[in-house]
């Protein structure tokens, strides 16, 4: 069995991903590593791009038709055999001692995932070349639930405990759907967070995200906001409100009302009255002002309540849509009309 499977779905970023494998050969030493790439459909066979870049042999390949990040992930994940998983996107590099330092945690500390600090570059020339700069340490917690709903990493973060993981994807809570691809880690989390188990900080930016031309999920923030909003409205219909629970379903709800908060100050208002209920119908009695803003904030909302507080802040922190707009208001629309009733 592999101490490690390691998942990189890409779509037509053939050229891209020699930065991902060389960051993976050169992470493997000492180390039973397993990579699975799973070519999502691209347009030119991702096994010609391994061919010519030398990595052919190295990898495990799968090719599908096109169906999106998560499903891309999932049937990677159906394949693997390690007695850990890392999911990593065709952009994504790991320093050199992120498998061994997450694996010998979670070994040591019974830790079904950890995760370490995070680092960035710029995906251009050699890679001997590349300057990697470190973000800000992650903040650091054992709790499963503030890990994914609270702190919710970058994708390459986490390394899992593989029987961990299958567990979360044969007893989902809610099934996986092509909504959700823009935002298929959350799908993971959301799935994950009600679970008992502990999460392990490793520091150090182990994981990197890289920049480049190339187009990204990311480029379009409305559709990720809208993917957002249909795993937690998902996770709303089929997480039970049990008192094991509360706790994960108030930081949901609490998350909606911060996202609400963040919003343009004209975004669509189904959006935002969507939001509003998430938080209404999650937190229940226990609405904790602390976690939903800052101390004036909270002075404010004691006097006139979180929402209309909200409304107030909102109004003269945000800027309008049209200064942050990415897509036509019909697309927005139809995102909104592929969800299912919330």
């Amino acid at each position: 069995m592999p101490d490690i499977s390691v998942i990189i779905p890409v779509y037509n970023r053939g050229d891209l991903i020699r930065y991902t494998l060389e960051s993976l050969r050169r992470a493997s030493p000492g180390l039973a590593v397993e990579t699975i790439v799973v070519d999502d459909g691209s347009t030119s066979p991702v096994a010609e791009d391994l061919a010519r870049l030398g990595y052919a042999t190295d990898v495990k390949l799968i090719r599908q038709a096109n169906q999106g990040l998560l499903f891309a992930r999932l049937n990677g994940f159906a394949t693997a055999t390690g007695r850990h998983t890392l999911f990593l996107d065709s952009d994504d590099l790991i320093a050199p001692e992120k498998l061994r330092k997450q694996i010998q945690a979670m070994e040591s500390g019974d830790g079904v995932a950890s995760y370490s600090d995070s680092a960035r570059c710029e995906l251009k020339g050699d890679y001997e070349s590349l300057l990697i700069a470190p973000d800000e340490p992650s903040r650091r917690t054992a709790d499963l639930a503030d890990f994914f709903i609270n702190i919710q990493p970058a994708p390459h973060s986490p390394v899992f405990r593989t029987d961990f993981l299958r567990t979360v994807v044969s007893q989902a809570f809610f099934p996986p759907s092509p909504l959700y691809n823009s935002v298929a880690e959350i799908w993971f989390y959301h799935n994950a967070a009600p679970r008992p188990g502990r999460v392990i900080h490793v520091p150090g930016p182990l994981t990197i995200v890289g920049a480049h031309a190339a187009t990204r999920l990311t480029s379009h923030w409305e559709r990720l906001a809208v993917a957002s909003l249909g795993v937690m409205e998902a996770f709303a219909r089929t997480v039970p409100a049990t008192p094991d629970r509360a706790l994960v379903r108030r930081y949901v709800a609490e998350k909606a009302f911060r996202s609400w908060r963040r919003l343009p100050r004209d975004f669509s208002p189904t959006y935002q009255a969507r939001l509003l209920a998430l938080w209404s119908n999650l937190a229940g009695d226990s609405r904790s002002r602390e976690s939903l803003g800052g101390s004036s904030f909270q002075g404010v909302s004691r006097l006139i309540g979180p929402v209309a507080t909200g409304r107030l802040f909102r109004r003269w922190q945000n800027r309008r849509y049209e200064a942050v707009r990415t897509l036509p208001d019909q697309d927005l629309e139809a995102l909104l009309g592929a969800l299912p009733p919330p």
